[in-house]
């Protein structure tokens, strides 16, 4: 599901991203609910970039996001238990980023179990091609078949950086 946000986005690079387990259901643009892997997922888009809750027995709560007043502390790697967390940046000029965002909003465009939000007044619009600011998640199973991945893009064309991270949570064997 792609979708235009009709509200700035909040977190402006790649240094402004945290991530927080555990914390609150925040308040979303819009969520998308699927199940992979045996478990129930919800997909959440927020101004400030994304959350994923995953339910069914195993309750787990990971948000990117930019948490005003504090500095970005964004893990390369993050493993807790059967949890795993990955993130890295992508830098590319203006037109190389225009190409990667388009083709990671044209993956997840029509894939039900992705939700992608492009935000208005993109720094960088008004450059052809325009330059979009956006989050995208997808959810599927896990290659083993006993767990659920999840993956995010965090674009910034104003920086031309690209955020990707990779989640998963295994069940206990």
């Amino acid at each position: 599901m792609l979708i235009e946000v009709s509200r700035p986005y909040v977190d402006m690079s790649a240094g402004d991203l945290s991530l927080t387990l555990g914390a609150a259901p925040a308040a979303a643009i819009e969520t998308l609910r699927v199940t992979a892997g045996g478990y129930a997922i919800q997909l959440r888009l927020l101004g400030c970039s994304h959350q994923a809750l995953v339910e069914n027995g195993e309750e787990l709560s990971e948000t990117v996001a930019c948490v005003p007043g504090v500095r970005g502390t964004l893990p390369a790697e993050r493993i807790d238990g059967r949890y795993s967390f990955r993130a890295r940046v992508e830098r590319h000029c203006s037109e190389a980023y225009a190409a990667r965002a388009a083709g990671v909003l044209s993956s997840v465009t029509g894939d039900p179990r992705a939700l992608a939000g492009v935000f208005p007044s993109s720094p960088g619009a008004g450059k052809s091609p325009p330059a979009l600011a956006f989050t995208a998640l997808a959810a599927s199973p896990s290659p083993s078949g006993s767990g659920v991945v999840w993956t995010t893009w965090h674009g910034y064309p104003q920086s031309g950086e690209l955020v990707v991270t990779s989640s998963s949570l295994e069940r206990a064997t």
